[in-house]
């Protein structure tokens, strides 16, 4: 996993009294959620970011140790960086950032032999690092399946031409990309999920997977659509629902046996059924994850204890 930490600082005026937001602080920032999640998963995870030497660091190297996670980092140095998300009333969040980084540059720190490497986000959108982080992706090819998510956030991706013509090149590297609707709104207006997707697997990727909010989840192999509606669930906020897709699609896939460069073959080739049970686990871990405060994925034994309870209600009724 590479990619960012932070601390989001959550605004909530849903209260509708005329009182001043609530403001809380929380761990956060994509990569780190899906590290967190996969941890929770009981997948062993090794994270390359970087944190700042505040006390803001110093909450994020606690709570990655205690899920877990094995940091790979540099020294630290710096101001922690920092996401404000202001929650609209669905529970949605707007977000504005506070960062400055060198996270890819150079060579891989040393770690253990990897199945997958997921990437994405900020430190795949931010220069002068992006085409390093590039050709470390290019490298982990040989031995690893590459999963991307663009996680567009346009307080930075301000020109949709160039993020569409950069999210283009890097998802030709990977065999899963996940996107959200809004993502894809941002780069190709109005055109068909399925046609965005059609388009990256004839590039090379294995499996797309498209979050759609309300609408469930969309996902698409060459031979297999599976088209998933979403979960009712009373959304406290959404912070970490796609980083919680990711963290349960990959647990779902590693635990199938579909991960690693060897495997490629077979993930290309997931056939229906065995893609519909992928989403259904990737999906009820987002939705135990918005059922909570901030970006708090729920761990294996949650999500299948909600799939069963699910299960013996539709076979109820």
């Amino acid at each position: 996993m590479i990619g960012e930490s932070l601390i989001d600082i959550v605004h909530d005026d849903r209260a509708g009294d005329g009182s001043a937001p609530r403001t809380t602080e929380y761990p956060g920032g994509s990569p780190m959620n899906a590290s967190i999640g996969l941890a929770r998963q009981g997948i062993d995870v090794q994270f390359v970011t970087e944190l700042g030497a505040d006390q803001r660091g110093d909450r994020l190297e606690e709570r990655l140790v205690r899920e877990g996670v094995d940091l790979l980092i540099a020294p630290r140095a710096g101001s922690t960086a920092t996401a404000s998300a202001y929650l609209r009333a669905d529970g949605s969040a707007e977000y504005s950032f506070d960062l400055d980084w060198s996270l890819g540059c150079g060579e891989m720190p040393d770690h253990r032999p990897f199945d997958v490497l997921h990437f994405g986000s900020l430190a795949a959108a931010m220069n002068p690092c992006c085409g390093d982080l590039e050709n470390t992706v290019r490298t982990a090819r040989a031995t690893a399946t590459v999963s991307y998510d663009p996680n567009i956030r346009t307080a930075h991706d301000t020109d949709p031409i160039a993020a569409r013509n950069r999210v283009e090149r890097q998802a030709r590297l990977a065999d899963i990309v996940k996107a959200s609707d809004e993502d894809l709104a941002y780069l190709y207006g109005d055109e068909p999920h399925t046609a965005t997707a059609q388009r990256w697997i004839a590039d090379g990727v294995s499996l797309v997977v498209i979050t759609r909010a309300a609408d469930g989840v969309l996902l698409m192999t060459a031979d297999a659509v599976v088209d998933l509606p979403a979960y009712d669930v009373e959304v406290h906020d959404t912070i970490g629902s796609g980083d919680a897709i990711t963290a349960g699609l990959l647990a779902g896939l590693g635990t199938l046996g579909l991960l690693g460069a060897d495997r490629r073959d077979q993930l290309r080739r997931v056939d229906e059924r065995t893609l519909r049970a992928i989403g259904d686990w990737a999906q009820q871990t987002a939705a135990l994850t918005i059922a909570r405060p901030g970006a708090e994925p729920p761990t294996s034994a949650e999500t299948r204890d909600a799939l069963l309870q699910t299960s013996s209600r539709s076979a109820a009724a």
